[in-house]
């Protein structure tokens, strides 16, 4: 059970990751990418908050606590660096 609670940022990063490629993906192919980008941005705002609450909830002393919590600050950081681009590119270029 701990190796879930301190994987659990990275689940949802990779959650995050399929989510915004797969429905990028499929929005270009099916022609409705103008929507991409408010998808993306809303994902991406549900897992970072996901993984705030992750970090907030496991901040402690205890090593596999305070492990759960840096995982969560690095899956932060790489969701947030893949909702980016969705306000700087087209989506569909």
């Amino acid at each position: 059970m701990r190796a879930v609670w301190i994987s659990s940022g990275a689940l949802v990063w990779a959650l995050h990751f399929g989510v915004i490629y797969g429905f990028t993906g499929l929005a270009c192919a099916r022609g409705f990418g103008t929507a991409a980008p408010w998808v993306i941005g809303a994902a991406t705002g549900v897992a970072a908050a996901a993984a705030i609450a992750i970090i907030l909830t496991h901040l402690s002393s205890d090593f596999t606590r305070w492990m759960s919590a840096a995982v969560a600050a690095a899956a932060l950081l790489a969701i947030l660096w893949e909702g980016l681009p969705a306000l700087m590119v087209p989506a569909c270029g």
